[in-house]
């Protein structure tokens, strides 16, 4: 059987795509490595906790249209988070006073720049720059943007946060697996084969034909929409999960040469009761795990900790001690001794998406130079293959939001 369309990943672009295409009438074949749907959102339903564990996406950064459409339709709760940022120094806590207009400062001098920098360069000739804010703005872009500040593109940091000016974020009280399931739930069952569990090795194309090999099966279509994370797609060629494309995409190869996959290691903890003053985001110099965020406004034992960028190859580097090691963090965070830390912990739950195949990294940034390559890697080929994900959305990277709307909007191309 030849599909009118193959969608490769289901994850939520993938899971978009396939829904408006299957609602449209279209046959299409829905292909995911992993045995489950939602990608890099993995939502944990714990036994006698009340709270989802978010192993991956947790946030919907401001009202996109892409995820709150689907939150008033599906009438998901949602609770919006506290925004409060505190500096923690040797376990005292301080408050960071407008965390959000200090950002807002430093980017907005990004204005004047004619030419593409890294960030770090672009902050050393920021003169006028207070140390404090020089602090926050480092902290801000390896921690949000899971980035390494020599690497990441100054200019793409101009079009990448217009969020900041509407800084709200919520959690999704039951779960972001419920925003996934959603998007399931409305793919036409007599339209749609979704194969999970099947790896994509090779994609052979030409105008009006695809060839998907997946093992010793072959799925045929007229078209494809390929969703899949930027670490896989740098994969090489011998490593599980990698896809070879026949003939090969030079234009997808120079734009991806200026994209990078973020590293993040995320942490949440369980404990028997709580430690913690009523805060939400606490930040620190920490070399392992430089910020932490609680539940809040929910009332719950759960704290979770962050490591991007620079701290999760720290972090990364100290398998399989990790947990040990953010412990320790974690006490000097809050300036409460190990000791009492151990007694505590009832549990905890992470996941490693550098080393998972199907991912091989968190979500996307721009490299110096490649302000511009999310939109490359976003334009079809021959009207054969099209390109949707979180990291062909230039002005939602990183962000479930962004990729849903990709793949909503790879399905009105071809429609």
């Amino acid at each position: 059987m030849k599909f009118d369309v193959a969608v490769i990943g289901a994850g939520a672009a993938g899971l978009a795509a396939a829904r408006m295409l299957s609602g449209a009438g279209k046959r299409i074949s829905l292909i995911e490595a992993r045995p489950r749907a939602g990608g890099r959102v993995s939502t944990l339903h714990v036994p006698n906790l009340p709270l989802p564990i978010e192993l991956g996406a947790e946030f919907l950064h401001g009202e996109a249209p892409a995820t709150f459409n689907i939150v008033d339709a599906a009438a998901l709760p949602v609770c919006e988070l506290p925004d409060d940022h505190w500096w923690s120094r040797d376990g005292e806590l301080t408050a960071i006073r407008n965390f959000w207009g200090q950002m807002d400062r430093v980017l907005a001098r990004i204005g004047a720049l004619k030419h593409d920098i890294p960030f770090a360069e672009f902050l050393r000739a920021q003169r006028s720059v207070s140390p404090r804010q020089r602090e926050l703005a480092t902290m801000f872009v390896e921690g949000y943007h899971a980035a390494h500040t020599d690497r990441m593109s100054t200019l793409a940091l101009r079009t990448a946060d217009e969020e900041q000016s509407e800084p709200k974020q919520f959690r999704l009280a039951g779960g972001y697996d419920a925003v996934i399931e959603w998007l399931r739930a409305g793919i036409d069952p007599q339209r749609a084969e979704l194969r999970f569990g099947t790896v994509v090795n090779r994609v052979q194309w030409s105008k009006g034909s695809v060839a998907i090999e997946c093992g010793s099966t072959t799925i045929h279509a007229r078209a494809a929409i390929l969703t899949i994370p930027i670490g896989v797609w740098k994969a090489p060629r011998d490593q599980e999960g990698a896809i070879t494309f026949d003939p090969p995409l030079r234009d997808k190869e120079r734009a991806l040469s200026k994209l990078e996959a973020g590293h993040v290691v995320k942490i949440a903890f369980r404990f028997r009761e709580r430690f913690w003053p009523d805060v939400n985001f606490v930040h620190t110099r920490d070399r392992f795990m430089p910020t932490w965020w609680t539940a809040a406004p929910v009332r719950s034992p759960i704290l979770t900790g962050w490591a991007g960028g620079p701290a999760a190859d720290a972090l990364l580097a100290e398998r399989p001690s990790m947990i040990d090691r953010a412990l320790d963090s974690m006490s000097r965070a809050f300036g409460v001794p190990r000791p009492r830390l151990d007694a505590l912990l009832a549990g905890t739950w992470t996941h490693d998406w550098q080393s998972d195949p199907f991912s091989r990294g968190a979500y996307t940034y721009a490299a110096a130079g490649g302000s511009g390559a999310h939109d490359a890697l976003a334009k079809p080929v021959q009207h054969t293959l099209f390109f949707a994900g979180e990291a062909t959305s230039s002005d939602e990277t990183g962000t479930v939001a962004g990729a849903i709307a990709s793949g909503f909007r790879e399905a009105k191309k071809i429609i």
